[in-house]
Parts: structure tokens; C-alpha cells; sequence
């Protein structure tokens, strides 16, 4: 008999990443086939990314760590897909699996009321959360995950909670390259020039499907860590670009390397870079290199220096102004060239 694909659209890092592997392992003992094949897509809000929104989804599928897709909310798409998709030797349906506040992206969708609406898929939205990961580890048994297989993956939940909520010590932690946590975060979110980062990102998730163990990950393949020795070089360059870059105002840096020519080499997004330089800021902006005339921008609280008061909810900003979305904490989204004035409206809703 014909055995389908499976489809998994899953957030482009670590959190999803660890997720997808999880949830894989989870189809293959539901499904009953141990060789059940499963194709992974990793999903961002950014310019190298079409519209989320835009992208056809395949049936059956789940996505797991972002945003709703649109077809979860209509019938069309269950019933064309009952009409010509073939059978799965064990029937599965559609799931979506997220935490992040903005991850509905739809205004009347709440985590209360999101099975009400979405009546043809198994949703578990819990925004009290760290990461996906850990609402699998929360949530098993409504799930339906097995005990054992949450026991196995123990080690990578714990550090995909470590890297979704920057549980780090310091800003100096974040960057100690010899931990398990930033080896993670490194590889799923690789800024090397040559590498095809949806492969590298399926790559990864494949090695963790077969084994749970990160060193036996980190030993799978000598680029890994050829890569992450890149990275921890970049770290260096990062640092000398961010402290020509930034601009610093009432405790807010902003890196905007928005129109930087192409003679320049930019040595891609230091998330913690900034507070490296300049520990007391609160908020830390990044504006990337545009592309076809579209960057991708991002905004975080200090982890190891919170706004003590009147702290600000990115995601909501972020899927208001910017298309994106995230966290209270840390979001992302895109801007135009023709859209530079929204930077400077960010600066102000953070000062205000």
C-alpha cells in the first residue's frame, strides 16, 4: 500500500528544530510505521521566506512553533484534501503545536477558545510555555506522546528551554561555545555564506530523530563542527562591526545595517552582541542587510537587565507593524527600504 508524506512546517531553530525531531518519533509510534516518511520545512518571518500566509500547505501536516496557517481555518482545505490526497496506512490528521503570544496571528483566536474554531485539527496553544519542546513535555499525555519518548529527549527539552527564553547566565554564557545549549542554538541558526540552511536544518533534525544524544550529534558529521568554530570566530567580527554600528540612546541600541553596500561583508545577526558591549541597555534592535529591498528586523529585552517597570510587548508590536510576531520578550518581522520611518517608531514605542 501507497504510504503518504507526512508534513511538518516547523520554526527555522533550535526550538523547532528539537520539536520536529520529537514529534516525528511521536508520528512514527502513532502511525505504527517505523518508517513512516515525514518531510520538514522550516518556516521564518523574514526576507529569504515567502509570505507564511501565502505558502501552500501540503495535507496531512502539522506545524509546530509558529504561526497558524490560514488553512487550518477552512474547510476547503480538509475536504480537497479528503477528496485527492491518499491514504495513510494509519490515518493522521492535522495538528498545530505552538507558545509563542503571537502565534495565531488571527485577532479572535485565543488559546482558550482555538479548538472551538479549529475543528478539524488537534491545537494546543499554551503561551505560559518556554518553548515547544517543553509544552510536548507539559502536555504529553493530551497529546497522547509517550512517557518514555518525552525521557528520551529529557536533555534536549532542557536545552531548548535553556535557548528559546535566553536562560543563560550572562551574555558571556550565551556565547561559551563549549556548552551543548549554544552548540544547539549555533547550528540551527548557521550564518555561513555556503551553507543551504533548509538542508542543514533537515540534516539536523533527522540526526535527532535517530539519536537523542547531542554528542552523538555533534559527532555525526565533522562540518558541525567546522561550523560552529566559524560561528565562534564571526562572534569576534560581530563585535567589532556592532561597536562601529550601534547607536546607543537612553539605554536602547540600535544596530541597522539595513543599507550596508554589497562590497560589505556582514557577518550576520550577534543576538547577543550588544549586551556584550554595553550591558546596561534594555533593548536591543537589529536590522539586517536588505534583500530585494526587504530586511529582516528584530527586538529583544535584555536578558540580564529586564526593564524593571512598564515592560513592552514585542510580538504584539511586531505582528502589528512588521508582519512578524514572537514573544513578550523577543520578536521578529521584515521592513521595506521605503519603511525606515517604522525603525524610528519602534525607538519610540520603547522609550515611551
Amino acid at each position: 500500500m501507497h504510504t503518504q508524506h507526512y508534513n511538518i512546517y516547523s520554526h527555522a531553530d533550535a526550538d523547532g528544530g528539537i520539536a520536529s525531531a520529537i514529534f516525528t518519533r511521536y508520528l512514527r509510534i502513532t502511525s505504527g510505521n517505523q518508517n513512516l516518511p515525514v518531510n520538514v520545512f522550516p518556516v521564518n518571518h523574514g526576507p529569504d521566506q515567502q509570505d507564511w500566509t501565502l505558502t501552500e500547505i501540503k495535507y496531512p501536516c502539522a506545524i509546530l512553533d509558529f504561526s497558524l496557517h490560514p488553512s487550518f481555518l477552512t474547510e476547503k482545505f480538509f475536504s480537497l484534501a479528503g477528496a485527492f490526497a491518499k491514504p495513510l496506512e494509519n490515518p493522521l490528521g492535522c495538528y498545530w503545536i505552538d507558545h509563542h503570544p503571537t502565534g495565531a496571528g488571527v485577532p479572535f483566536l485565543t488559546p482558550e477558545n482555538c479548538q472551538q474554531f479549529l475543528t478539524h485539527v488537534r491545537s494546543l496553544w499554551d503561551v505560559t510555555a518556554t518553548s515547544t519542546p517543553g509544552l510536548m513535555r507539559k502536555h504529553h499525555k493530551t497529546l497522547g506522546i509517550p512517557q518514555e519518548l518525552i525521557e528520551e529527549y529529557e536533555e534536549l527539552i532542557d536545552q531548548a528551554e535553556i535557548i528559546d527564553a535566553a536562560l543563560f547566565a550572562d551574555a558571556q554564557s550565551a556565547h561559551d561555545f563549549s556548552t551543548k545549549a549554544v552548540k544547539l542554538q549555533t547550528l540551527f541558526s548557521c550564518s555561513h555564506p555556503s551553507v543551504d540552511r533548509t538542508a542543514l536544518y533537515r540534516n539536523l533534525v533527522q540526526q535527532l530523530i535517530s539519536s537523542p544524544r547531542i554528542e552523538d550529534l555533534m559527532n555525526s558529521d565533522p562540518l558541525y563542527q567546522a561550523l560552529i568554530h566559524y560561528e565562534q570566530d564571526l562572534v569576534l567580527k560581530q563585535k567589532q562591526v556592532y561597536a562601529t554600528k550601534t547607536k546607543v540612546s537612553e539605554r536602547i541600541a540600535l544596530s541597522n545595517f539595513m543599507n550596508w553596500s554589497e562590497s560589505e561583508t556582514f557577518p550576520g545577526m550577534g543576538r547577543f552582541v550588544p549586551y556584550l558591549l554595553y550591558p546596561e541597555i534594555l533593548y536591543a534592535i537589529h536590522v539586517q542587510p536588505h534583500k530585494s529591498g526587504v530586511s529582516s528586523i528584530s527586538c529583544g529585552i535584555n536578558p540580564w537587565n529586564k526593564p524593571k517597570v512598564g515592560e513592552k510587548h514585542l510580538g504584539n508590536y511586531f505582528a502589528t507593524h512588521f508582519g512578524g510576531g514572537g514573544h513578550a520578550f523577543v520578536a521578529g518581522g521584515r521592513i521595506t527600504t521605503r519603511e525606515s520611518h517604522k525603525i524610528d517608531e519602534l525607538v519610540n514605542f520603547l522609550k515611551n
